[in-house]
């Protein structure tokens, strides 16, 4: 999907010389094209399977990818303190969209952390939250929405309008996971300290608050200038007051895999609760 998505993009990008409201409506008409074809087909399937549970738990487990974020997170967590500078700039260029090539130690430990943390948020907390409220398919859609919204990147120049519907429609999507990862990280962090670091962080953003929360919790400092597309932006920094360490990144998986039991003990709970016969 992620070299259909990218495809599909290059094929019916409008050129520069046509205004933002020809991207617009090419955008929003090419993620239509490509993503409802297989969230049709799929929910047929499952709706005519005798044993719809089966191809309802195929479709979670290939939703629910944060393995590889980890698997990612993991490599480069054992090359960052190995001298390994190349290495360690190709491996975290796998997580996030940002150039990486200039990136000290301390950054790429920080995008790193960051991108963990996020991905645990829209990956795993969204999917999951998705599948057991509203179904398969609703979980499908907010997955797909996602990719497009991540390979049509708004920071690449040529995507800014283009990219629009995609990433509208994303940010819908993404109240419920971002609401639900905040309560998740209150429970194994101090709660209220968790709030008041989202009520006080200087960017008002969804991102900035969730890397505040998160940056609070290891008392580490988060954010800062991020370059896209060799364009530099100055995103203000957040959370803790000590610079990111070696062992702040050990620490980070840590907090992240208790937030995950923590998930999945609410979501069980959740689960029971919704197929509860009214």
């Amino acid at each position: 999907m992620r070299y259909l998505v990218k495809q599909m993009g290059k094929k019916v990008l409008p050129s520069t010389d046509y205004g933002p409201s020809q991207h617009y409506i090419s955008g929003a008409l090419a993620g239509l094209v490509l993503l409802s074809p297989l969230v049709v087909c799929l929910g047929i399937l499952i709706y005519m399977a005798e044993y719809p549970i089966f191809f309802e738990g195929i479709l979670l487990v290939a939703l629910l990818d944060f393995g590889y974020q980890r698997r990612q997170y993991k490599k480069v967590l054992s090359t960052v303190g190995k001298n390994k500078k190349v290495l360690t700039r190709e491996w975290v260029a796998k997580l996030v969209a940002r150039d990486c090539s200039t990136l000290t130690d301390v950054g790429v430990a920080k995008a790193a952390i960051e991108s963990l943390w996020l991905k645990f948020v829209y990956l795993f907390c969204g999917v999951l939250l998705y599948f057991v409220l509203f179904g398969p398919i609703v979980a499908l859609i907010y997955r797909l929405v996602l990719l497009t919204s991540w390979e049509w990147h708004y920071r690449d120049p040529k995507m800014r309008y283009f990219s629009r519907p995609a990433r509208l429609l994303c940010s819908l999507f993404l109240w419920l996971p971002t609401l639900f990862a905040g309560l998740v990280l209150m429970l194994v962090s101090n709660p209220l300290n968790t709030i008041k670091s989202a009520i006080q962080s200087p960017a008002k953003d969804r991102t900035s608050r969730l890397l505040a929360m998160f940056g609070n919790a290891l008392d580490i400092q988060l954010g800062g200038p991020a370059i896209y597309h060799s364009i530099k932006y100055r995103y203000p920094r957040v959370g803790g007051s000590k610079q990111v360490k070696f062992s702040d990144m050990v620490y980070s998986y840590q907090r992240i895999s208790s937030a995950m039991a923590v998930a999945v003990a609410l979501f069980s709970i959740l689960l029971i609760a919704v197929s509860q016969p009214t």
